[in-house]
């Protein structure tokens, strides 16, 4: 077989294995078998993308792609229809397990992933890694900058060993002061080096392997930094937290590095000395926080740590929030008027995934944070005035034009003329 028939035909047997899953519970007509499909869209917040292919499919039937595979998974055996419904024969059952077992053993991976004591194990391989390619770069180089980051990751594999004791002992608050010792006493060792450089002056010998061995740092601990804290979040883990704020200095630590090692191509080698104090006072600020974070902890049964969400990380949940206020608007103004009990039930049913099958095998049934997102919507339309009434809720004027200006509906309008005045 040619090998681009070869693609071609993998790329269609993908197609087969999605179409499959999707009619893995009970049969389905094809409107509902996009409606599955459309359920992936709802789980990242993309109400409004959903609502377009709604429309696309009213108005150019963008189901006809699916009808078209499911007539060849009908040739192939895979599928029958009867009446307007479509159904698994025994060998589609066989091949629709296929993707749904690698989703099952995907998501005992991602479980193993998550647990904090694997968070532990592969920071500190990462940590001695690292150590090992900047400490010989350090020295080779003569820079003070990367030395003190090297030594500081060093440092950072005990970190992740006192972590993972913690862990398994219960004892992570006492770790988490360890760690903020660890990173004042790192601080005070790396601020005295930078100021010993003053008067002891070093030119720094730079070469290829001092330069990749900070951009690989920055681009590793950067990975790391995210792991830890999403981890860290998770599970309500100081310690974690921690390390991950540790992880980000790195990061910010491995471009000053570099800017460092630049000048001192340029005879400017006091940059690098420079940047060897920036890097200690990072450490010592980041310590003395968490030191006062972690004293402060040990008077609290659950420490709040959602001030530690990443930034994309917020905006991404408003993001979510907004998505799914603004489709209970619209649903409200396309409706003419919804009760405030069938709307919830409605959005709750939007929010659940326990129908698709793929997203089941994966663990993802339903969001955790779905009656906190449609109280919220609820509550930020009460407090715009997008909405009124008390039983049955009704949109508003300046409701209609929010959604004017958001654009939902039917090309920019929401659902054709139900705007009209």
């Amino acid at each position: 077989m040619p090998r681009f028939h070869q693609r071609q035909r993998e790329h269609e047997y993908g197609q087969s294995w999605a179409i499959a899953a999707a009619l893995w519970d009970d049969p389905m007509t094809l409107p509902g078998i996009a409606e599955n499909f459309r359920g992936y869209l709802r789980l990242f917040g993309l109400f409004q993308v959903n609502d377009r292919l709604e429309v696309l499919n009213r108005e150019i039937g963008l189901q006809s792609k699916i009808e078209e595979n499911l007539a060849k998974l009908i040739a192939r055996g895979w599928v029958e229809k009867h009446a307007e419904y479509y159904q698994l024969t025994a060998i589609g059952r066989e091949e629709a397990r296929k993707p749904i077992d690698d989703m099952r053993r995907n998501r005992r991976a991602l479980q193993t992933l998550a647990q904090p004591k694997t968070v532990s194990k592969v920071s500190l391989g990462v940590h001695l890694t690292l150590a090992a390619i900047k400490l010989p770069a350090g020295y080779l180089s003569g820079s003070v900058g990367l030395i003190n980051d090297a030594l500081d990751t060093l440092l950072d594999g005990l970190s992740s060993l006192l972590v993972y004791f913690g862990i398994r002992y219960n004892r992570e608050r006492m770790v988490n002061l360890l760690l903020v010792a660890l990173m004042l006493l790192t601080g005070g060792f790396t601020f005295y080096e930078a100021i010993r450089r003053f008067f002891v002056p070093v030119d720094p010998d730079v070469d290829w392997f001092a330069f990749l061995a900070a951009i690989v740092s920055a681009v590793v601990c950067g990975v790391l930094w995210i792991y830890q804290r999403m981890i860290g979040l998770r599970s309500a883990n100081t310690a974690l937290i921690t390390q991950s704020i540790d992880s980000r200095n790195h990061v910010i630590v491995g471009v000053s590095v570099l800017a460092g090692l630049i000048a001192s191509q340029f005879d400017f080698p006091l940059l690098d000395t420079m940047v060897g104090l920036v890097v200690a006072a990072l450490i010592l600020k980041s310590a003395l926080e968490l030191g006062v974070e972690a004293l402060r902890s040990f008077g609290e049964q659950d420490p709040d740590l959602s001030h530690y969400k990443p930034g994309f990380l917020r905006r991404y949940e408003r993001f979510r929030g907004e998505q799914l206020r603004d489709w209970m608007l619209y649903l409200i103004a396309a409706r003419g008027g919804v009760r405030r009990e069938a709307l919830i039930e409605k959005a709750q049913d939007a929010l659940d995934f326990r129908d698709i099958a793929m997203l089941r095998a994966l663990g993802v049934e339903k969001d955790p944070q779905a009656d906190a997102l449609i109280q919220r919507g609820l509550t930020k339309m009460d407090a715009h005035g997008w909405v009124e009434g008390r039983e049955r809720l009704v949109v508003t004027l300046s409701g209609r034009e929010h959604l004017r200006q958001r654009k939902w509906g039917r090309r920019g309008e929401v659902d054709g003329a139900f705007l009209a005045e």
